[in-house]
């Protein structure tokens, strides 16, 4: 089981709609998908909650189940959503059990400081250190044509983690999380600018991938 962390202590960063579209791409490619969901507000679940059945399945849990329960869906891969302010024991004992972390990062000052503290924070953990678990930044709500899209940019290129995508600001994620789908269960007509956006970062996971 291949186990991807998406977290950021910023709340209103991008977690949730990351790790959903995320699980939804691994589980059309027909894996054993399972979305755990840390954060206390059960965005996550409740997204799963709405899901239809006839589109690819992910399996759902939460910290108030048996841990035995994830072993039971044998799962190929567990995607993690992961709350606001997570940090210290927690984000160690997290960082601990990943083999991938994504880091959405939206364009504000607020967001950018807040990375800036999770990453130095996080190069002090032996598992950084010791290149064991890969990391990627992800830029969130992007409008291209804006100033602050190029001020996040310089921001994120100038960590030696790599910028894996950049993912628009568009009302497709908000109607996706509203219907429990995602970017890739949309026709072609509708979403193949985001599968265009996304193709980066599903290359470099399908890399990192043991």
């Amino acid at each position: 089981m291949q186990t991807i962390l998406v977290a950021n202590p910023k709340g209103g960063s991008g977690k949730t709609t990351l790790a959903t579209n995320l699980a939804g791409w691994l589980a059309g490619r027909k894996q054993r998908v399972v979305l755990a969901d840390f954060d206390p507000l059960r965005s996550a679940t409740e997204w799963l909650a709405r899901r239809p059945p006839l589109f690819p399945a992910i399996a759902s849990w939460t910290p108030n189940d048996d841990r035995q329960e994830i072993k039971e869906h044998n799962p190929h891969w567990l995607v993690i959503d992961t709350p606001a302010g997570l940090h210290g024991e927690s984000l160690r004992d997290a960082m601990r059990r990943a083999d991938i972390l994504l880091l959405p990062v939206s364009p504000s000052a607020f967001d950018m400081g807040a990375t800036q503290h999770f990453l130095d924070q996080i190069r002090e953990y032996k598992a950084v250190k010791k290149g064991e678990i890969a990391i990627g930044l992800v830029a969130m709500r992007v409008d291209p044509r804006t100033h602050s899209a190029g001020e996040l940019d310089e921001f994120l290129n100038a960590f030696e983690f790599p910028l894996v995508a950049h993912l628009r600001a568009t009302q497709v994620y908000v109607h996706c999380a509203r219907d429990g789908l995602t970017v890739f269960d949309l026709p072609r007509s509708r979403a193949e600018q985001d599968w265009e956006q996304w193709r980066p970062l599903t290359r470099w996971i399908a890399r990192q991938a043991r």
